[in-house]
């Protein structure tokens, strides 16, 4: 027996399957290992500011945030302004998909970002029952108001 006879019969087609899937697949593995080659390098170069964002990470969790920490105020503060009158309009407490949805019926910009913005500065905060409450003691000092 020989040719393609003897190849039939070894199995040799399938074992030249089986190899060149395992090649293709090596080189799939290794041409994605150099292309993000440089992100790993950046970590490792950068590793004390990261096991240093790590550990400010881990004492900031249950913690509130200290004034220092915040986001710049003068950023949001008219879209601050814009929430608080459609959350004195709709009420408290406040469910965030809901009063997405009214932002966004109301032709309000970013109303994502500004959300998320909102609660990092802790002018939305949370409360027991699963909705959210306006803060409005920040609110004042940030605006300027006095209390009513």
């Amino acid at each position: 027996m020989t040719g393609l006879e003897a190849i039939q019969h070894y199995n040799g087609f399938a074992m030249a399957g089986v190899g060149i899937t395992i090649v293709f697949t090596a080189l799939v593995a290794l041409s994605l290992i150099i292309s993000q080659l440089h992100k790993v390098l950046l970590a490792w170069e950068n590793r004390a500011a990261w096991a240093d964002a790590m550990r400010r990470w881990k004492r900031g969790n249950g913690r509130g945030t200290t004034e220092k920490e915040l986001p710049d105020i003068e950023a949001i503060r008219e879209p601050a302004r814009q929430f608080h009158l459609l959350i004195e309009f709709t009420g408290e407490p406040f469910s965030l998909p809901v009063l997405i949805k009214r932002a966004e019926s109301r032709g309000l910009a970013r109303v994502h970002f500004t959300v998320s913005r909102l609660i990092e500065c802790h002018l939305i905060v949370p409360d027991e029952d699963g909705y959210f409450r306006w803060n409005h003691e920040v609110y004042n000092r940030f605006s300027g108001r006095r209390k009513k």
